[in-house]
């Protein structure tokens, strides 16, 4: 069994009003929550060390799960359909009195365990118009999380701040479906054309959540651009999302992109999906002229399919916010 999110308002100090996704989950074995722990030992890294983005690739090309066959469909190209998910490090318990206990990152503590120092997230190049929009909504977050997140008013996440897991990709030859699972705002869904269609004329678009994606193979890769978007969705956030281990610490590790919030209704993404065993590589780079000095390149993501899993039901209901005194 994997955390599973329920849209729930908690109350905090210090007069701050923050409405907080909290995991609602049974006690899991460290096992459970890793269960690439083993498989995937990978070589040790010292804690107090500082890894660069290409060793962190290498690192996790060498991965035993990366290195295992990577199927292909029937037209030759790698086969991406699957269920992808990467477990928080979040053990949990109900208490006798109903209430429930969750720990962030104990497993690492208990066991004494102290991974090493992952390179922190790309930054977009705001003007500077924007990027003091930005600075004034990361000051006021609580805990790496803003009141002022999409998410919190039920809003899809839009792109690339979708491609985080949990998803569910299916590919045919014609059409790539990839199905967000999200307890913040329930389940959506993007339809990537792969026919040779083009975009729409401008004039015929609508700017939606998830905009326009068409897709083309370039060797083993997927490349997807995506035009259309709305501006009411952030491009990342501080909650962040979490990445593998990569050098056989006991769980995953998270990663924020804090600073990667607002953007305007003209921003073009270009994505790019690599499958490496049983691995997803997801690249992205986007372009925004009205808010961005010049294109931003995300740090790489990466997530684990498991094949033993699936796609959970989860939806949202409407819950008014609390504000703590």
């Amino acid at each position: 069994m994997r955390p599973c999110l329920s849209h729930t308002v908690v109350v905090v100090p210090l007069g701050a009003v923050v409405s907080l996704a909290v995991l609602s989950l049974a006690s899991m074995p460290v096992a459970a929550q890793n269960p690439t722990a083993g498989q995937n030992k990978g070589p040790a890294a010292k804690a107090d060390r500082v890894i660069t983005n290409e060793e962190l690739e290498k690192a996790y090309l060498a991965l035993p799960i990366a290195k295992l066959p990577t199927p292909r469909t029937a037209d030759g190209h790698p086969d991406l359909t699957g269920f992808y998910y990467n477990i928080l490090d979040v053990t949990g318990k109900r208490n006798a009195d109903g209430t429930l206990y969750y720990g962030f990152g104990e497993t690492n503590a208990r066991l004494g365990a102290a991974p090493p120092k992952y390179p922190e997230a790309t930054r977009p190049p705001y003007k500077p118009e924007y990027a003091a929009k930005v600075k004034a909504i990361v000051d006021a977050e609580y805990g790496g999380f803003s009141s002022d997140d999409p998410h919190l008013e039920c809003k899809p996440s839009g792109v690339p701040r979708a491609t985080t897991g949990p998803l569910q990709v299916v590919q045919t030859p014609k059409l790539v479906v990839i199905l967000y699972e999200s307890n913040f705002i329930g389940e959506t869904f993007r339809l990537i054309y792969t026919d040779g269609r083009q975009h729409p004329k401008p004039d015929d678009l609508e700017t939606s959540y998830y905009g326009d994606s068409i897709g083309h193979w370039e060797g083993d890769v997927l490349v997807v651009d995506v035009v259309g978007l709305n501006d009411e969705t952030w491009l990342g956030g501080g909650d962040g999302h979490t990445e593998p281990a990569a050098f056989g610490e006991p769980t995953n590790h998270g990663i924020g992109e804090r600073f990667a919030l607002i953007h305007s209704d003209q921003e073009h993404v270009v994505e790019r999906y690599t499958r490496h065993g049983n691995m997803l590589f997801y690249d992205a780079t986007v372009e925004d002229p009205v808010m961005l000095t010049k294109p931003w390149v995300l740090t790489t993501r990466h997530l684990l399919l498991r094949p033993d899993d699936q796609f959970f039901e989860s939806f949202v209901l409407p819950v008014p916010r609390i504000r703590a005194t």
